[in-house]
């Protein structure tokens, strides 16, 4: 398995593929700051209000990935996979 640092190495497939992996050094960054937070004892709330940001930020990922994943094999689709709805309205309740 890599770290999204070893990834921003390689050569992004695409421009969103290099837009993904930026969003997810982001929120590498800001996982790091939650850990920063809980050592320095920073107020609960201040540490949930990062962890919603996080939760989000991942979701926007997850469904950036999805788009394009979706793009990809829909050129020879005539209607929605149901799998792809059932996992985009589950990504949407978080």
């Amino acid at each position: 398995m890599y770290t999204v640092g070893e990834y921003m190495k390689k050569p992004a497939k695409n421009n969103t593929d290099s837009q993904i992996i930026r969003k997810l050094s982001r929120i590498e960054g800001q996982l790091e700051g939650v850990r920063r937070m809980i050592i320095n004892n920073r107020e609960c709330i201040e540490i949930i209000q990062q962890i919603m940001a996080i939760r989000e930020a991942l979701g926007a990922v997850g469904i950036e990935l999805l788009k394009e994943d979706f793009i990809c094999k829909r050129k020879n689709k005539t209607e929605i996979d149901s799998k792809y709805l059932k996992t985009l309205f589950k990504m949407n309740k978080y």
